[in-house]
C-alpha cells in the first residue's frame, strides 16, 4: 500500500489542492507556498495533531464555517492490506480512499465512505436485500453508461458500487451521515497501524525526542520493527512472579505470628460490641508489575557518555538522518507494512556530500520494491532533486492577494515527449535526459525564472550584464541562467521547465558564420557540409518549436519567448561591443594565458567593460524579467 493521490481542502495555506504521489515525491517552491503544509496535513491524517486537535486557526484564511478535509487514495494494495480493509477493497478494486475531516464544530473523524456517488445512495440505504436488488437493477437499466456489472446478492452489489466509486473518486460527493461509518485507521493501534506508517521529520524536530524508546519516535519504530521484545518480556514476567512469591514468603516469616496474635486480641474487643463480626489484618502487597523492555540512546564522545540533547544541532540532525536511513534499510524489510518517510528540509545541518549521499540512499531504497518505502521531501536543495526524475517533482506557487491561491505544478515524461513530438524523437529525449539535461536543470527547478542558453559563455556574459547594475542582481531576483550544452538540448529543457510552471526564456545562436570559421581552420568540405546540415536542422527545429517562421539561418530577433543571434555570441560582441573585446584582450595579456571560454573571466570582463551594453542583450534581459 502506497500513497497515490492526495487532496487537501481548507488546511492553512491550502484551500483546495490535489497532488499525485510517486515512490519519491519532492515538493519545491518559494517560502510560504505550502510545501511543509502538505506534509503536516498528511501527518494529521495519519497520526493526529501533535499538540491536540486542530483549531479554527488551521482553516484557510478564516474559513471556519467549512470542513478541513484530507483525502488520501492508496494504490499497490497487498493481500495483507485487503484482508484488513475487507469490504473497502473488494476484488477488482486497485485503490482504497479514506477521508479525514474536522467539522466547524471541532469534531474530527476518519471514514472510508464519507463520500460516494449520490446516485447510489438509494441502493445503499435500502432496508432489505430485495429492495437493494430492485434499485440496483433499475439503475443499470436507466444508466447503462455507468457500466455496472450484473449482481444478484447484497454483498456483490456493495462490491460493485465500491469498485465503481474507487475508480471515479472525482465524481464523489458527501453522503448522508446515516450511510457513513467510522474507519479506525492508522495511528494508536488502529487497524492499519503497522501496515502503513507515516513518519514526519520536521525542520524543528529534536533528536532527543526522537531517540526515546516510545512508539511514536523514530528510534521506537526502528526497535519495534527490528527487536523482538517478547522473549525478554516473558522472562521478566517470570522474574516478577517469582518475586511476588518470595515477597509472600517474607511476610509469612516476619509477620504471620505477630498479626495472628494482634488480630485475635482485636477481635475479642470487636465481638463484644458487634457480635458475629470480626476483622482480619494482612500485609499490603507491594505491586510488582512486569515492565516493558525499553532502551536508551547515549552518545559516546571519546570515552564520555552524554545525552543526545547535549550535542550540537549538526550531530543531532545527523543522528536523525542515520536513524531514518536505518529505519528505511532494515525496518521495513522485516515487516509487512510500508513506511512513508516525510522529511522537511532534509538538507538541514548537513554537509553537501552527506546530503547527496542521503538523497541517493533513500532514493535507492524507495525504488526497491522489496523495501516497502515511500519518500517525500519539502526541500530547497538541488541535492534532493534529480532532473532525470522531473516527473516526481511537485512545484508549488502562490498568488498574491487577500485570498492567495496555491497551485501545484507537475509534469510527466509522456507530457514532455508529446510537446516535442514534431521535432525530437522519444528515444532522443531519453538519451538527453540521461546526459546533459540531468546535469544542468536541478538548480533551475528552484528558480523564479530561467534563461536557457547554449553554452557557458552566454551564462557568464549575461550574469555579468546583471552585475553591472548590482553584483549578483540576477541571482537576487531568482533568475537562473542555464547552459544546456547546445541548441539540440534546448527544446527538452524548455519543455520540462515550462511544464512545471517555471517562466522560461530561451536564446540560441543561428551560427550563420560557421562556414567562414570552418575554412579558417582548414576543415574538409565534407565536414563543412555535415555541419551545415546539423545547423539547419537545429535552427529549423527551434523555430518550429517556438512557432516562428522556419529558415535555414535566422537573423537576429528578440521575441517574447525566445531570442536569436544571427551567428554566435563572440561574433556578436566583436561587432556590437568592441570595448568588451578590448577588455578581454587586456585581461589575457595581464594573466599571460588564454581565457577562451573561461566563465570567471567572461563575467569579470562583462562587468568591467567600458561602453554601453548592446541593445539586443539588454532587451533579452528585460524579456527574461517579463516572461510569465
Amino acid at each position: 500500500m502506497k500513497i497515490r493521490y492526495v487532496r487537501i481542502k481548507n488546511f492553512r495555506t491550502l484551500k483546495d489542492v490535489s497532488i499525485e504521489f510517486d515512490v519519491v515525491t519532492t515538493f519545491i517552491g518559494p517560502n510560504g507556498t505550502g510545501k511543509s503544509t502538505v506534509l503536516r496535513a498528511l501527518n494529521w491524517f495519519f497520526n493526529g495533531s501533535k499538540n491536540g486537535d486542530l483549531t479554527e486557526e488551521d482553516c484557510s484564511f478564516g474559513a471556519v464555517d467549512e470542513d478541513i478535509e484530507v483525502q488520501v487514495t492508496f494504490g499497490n494494495l497487498s493481500d495483507a492490506d485487503r484482508a484488513e480493509l475487507g469490504k473497502y477493497a473488494p476484488d477488482g478494486v486497485d485503490t482504497f480512499t479514506a477521508w479525514k475531516r474536522r467539522t466547524p464544530e471541532g469534531d474530527e473523524y476518519l471514514s472510508a465512505n464519507a463520500k460516494g456517488y449520490t446516485v447510489f445512495n438509494e441502493i445503499k440505504a435500502a432496508a432489505t436485500v430485495t429492495a437493494k436488488k430492485e434499485h440496483y437493477a433499475a439503475l443499470r437499466t436507466a444508466q447503462p453508461g455507468l457500466e455496472l456489472p450484473s449482481a444478484s446478492t447484497g454483498p456483490t452489489i456493495d462490491s460493485a458500487l465500491t469498485t465503481w466509486e474507487a475508480s471515479n473518486t472525482d465524481r464523489l460527493e458527501d453522503v448522508p451521515e446515516s450511510l457513513q461509518t467510522n474507519f479506525f485507521g492508522f495511528n494508536s493501534g488502529g487497524k492499519m497501524s503497522g501496515l502503513f506508517d507515516f513518519v514526519l521529520v520536521t525542520a524543528d524536530m529534536r533528536a532527543s525526542e526522537e531517540s526515546q524508546d516510545v512508539k511514536a519516535s523514530i528510534i521506537g519504530k526502528i526497535l519495534e520493527r527490528s527487536i523482538d521484545r517478547a522473549a525478554a518480556d516473558e522472562e521478566i514476567g517470570k522474574i516478577v512472579k517469582e518475586s511476588q512469591l518470595a515477597q509472600q514468603k517474607v511476610y509469612d516469616e516476619k509477620f504471620k505470628g505477630q498479626l495472628e496474635a494482634m488480630t485475635a486480641s482485636l477481635n475479642d474487643v470487636v465481638s463484644s460490641y458487634a457480635p458475629g463480626r470480626s476483622v482480619s489484618i494482612t500485609p499490603s502487597n507491594v505491586e510488582l508489575k512486569a515492565p516493558r523492555t525499553t532502551f536508551d540512546v547515549f552518545v559516546l564522545d571519546g570515552v564520555t557518555s552524554t545525552a543526545v540533547e547535549r550535542q550540537g544541532h549538526g550531530f543531532q540532525r545527523t543522528l536523525l538522518i542515520s536513524a531514518l536511513q536505518l529505519l528505511a534499510q532494515s525496518g521495513a524489510a522485516s515487516s509487512d507494512g510500508v513506511i512513508c518517510l516525510a522529511i522537511e528540509e532534509p538538507e538541514l545541518f548537513q554537509h553537501p556530500i552527506q546530503a547527496q549521499a542521503f538523497a541517493k540512499v533513500l532514493r535507492s531504497l524507495a525504488e526497491d520494491d522489496t523495501k516497502r518505502i515511500q519518500v517525500c521531501y519539502a526541500t530547497h536543495s538541488p541535492y534532493f532533486v534529480e532532473a532525470r526524475q522531473f516527473a516526481q517533482v511537485r512545484r508549488l506557487t502562490r498568488t498574491v492577494g487577500e485570498h492567495p491561491v496555491v497551485t501545484v505544478h507537475s509534469s510527466s515524461l509522456k507530457q514532455v515527449k508529446a510537446a516535442l513530438a514534431t521535432i525530437v524523437k522519444p528515444t532522443t529525449v531519453d538519451r538527453q535526459l540521461d546526459g546533459t539535461i540531468s546535469n544542468q536543470l536541478s538548480v533551475a527547478l528552484f528558480a523564479t525564472r530561467v534563461l536557457l542558453v547554449e553554452g557557458l559563455t552566454e551564462v557568464a556574459v549575461f550574469y555579468g550584464i546583471g552585475d553591472r547594475e548590482a553584483v549578483g542582481a540576477l541571482e537576487a531576483l531568482g533568475t537562473s541562467i542555464v547552459a544546456v550544452g547546445g541548441k539540440a538540448n534546448l527544446p527538452l529543457a524548455h519543455a520540462i521547465l515550462t511544464s512545471l510552471g517555471i517562466p522560461t526564456y530561451s536564446l540560441f545562436d543561428g551560427d550563420s558564420g560557421f562556414e567562414a570559421r570552418a575554412h579558417a581552420i582548414n576543415k574538409s568540405q565534407e565536414k563543412i557540409d555535415a555541419e551545415r546540415a546539423t545547423h539547419i536542422t537545429g535552427n529549423r527545429n527551434l523555430l518550429k518549436y517556438f512557432v516562428l517562421p522556419e529558415v535555414d539561418f535566422p537573423g537576429e530577433q528578440v521575441t517574447n519567448t525566445v531570442a536569436v543571434l544571427s551567428d554566435h555570441l563572440e561574433g556578436f560582441l566583436e561587432t556590437n561591443w568592441p570595448e568588451w573585446i578590448a577588455a578581454y584582450e587586456e585581461l589575457e595579456n595581464e594573466v599571460v594565458m588564454s581565457l577562451n571560454k573561461n566563465q570567471a573571466a567572461y563575467r569579470t570582463v562583462t562587468l568591467e567593460s567600458k561602453g554601453i551594453v548592446p541593445q539586443v542583450l539588454s532587451e533579452i534581459i528585460n524579456r527574461v524579467g517579463a516572461v510569465a
